[in-house]
């Protein structure tokens, strides 16, 4: 039986071009390496055997939203809270509803109670969501506690959002009828 030599390639897989070494004494004065047609050789960085792991910050934020969104704290207590605000846009285009261009509404006697209304569920939101928050804390066992501070905060955060934006649409809607469209 004949042994192969070292050096002989195997056929069954691709060659590969090694990279000509580059000695530890080359300093940065030194000149570049040049191969047999006048050209230089560019030295080329050592690859890592194995590619390293994504920073596992790049995934985090993903991460942590699709745990607020749908993390294991209820929708109940905010659906509430959206409904306060869509009940405010009710109550606020009932009692503005006399508004004329003569005097429009926001020189109405009930539009500055409307605006503290407003601003008292606006601060509202943020403690209702730390009372979720709370509630759901203490009914989890402390390894199934994560994520529900997020889900609380982002559940409340959501439903202010959405319920200013419909009040306020409501106050635009109704001075642009006060105003015949005229603003």
């Amino acid at each position: 039986m004949q042994e192969e030599p070292d050096n002989v390639i195997p056929e069954d897989e691709p060659a590969v071009e090694q990279a000509p070494a580059i000695s530890a004494d080359a300093g940065v004065g030194a000149e570049p390496a040049v191969d047999p047609a006048g050209a230089p050789v560019l030295a080329e960085a050592p690859v890592p055997a194995e590619v390293p792991a994504p920073a596992p910050d790049a995934t985090l934020a993903d991460a942590t939203l699709a745990e607020a969104v749908g993390g294991g704290v209820s929708w109940v207590p905010f659906a509430v809270y959206l409904g306060a605000w869509v009940a405010l846009s009710a109550l606020s285009a009932y009692l503005l509803q006399g508004a004329t261009a003569d005097q429009p509404a926001r020189w109405l006697p009930e539009y500055a109670a409307l605006l503290w209304a407003g601003v008292g569920l606006a601060a509202t939101g943020p403690v209702l969501s730390l009372a979720v928050w709370l509630a759901a804390r203490a009914g989890r066992p402390r390894g199934h506690r994560r994520g529900l501070f997020a889900s609380a905060m982002t559940r409340g955060a959501l439903a202010a959002l959405f319920g200013v934006i419909i009040w306020v649409a409501t106050l635009y809607i109704l001075e642009i009828m006060t105003m015949n469209g005229a603003l």
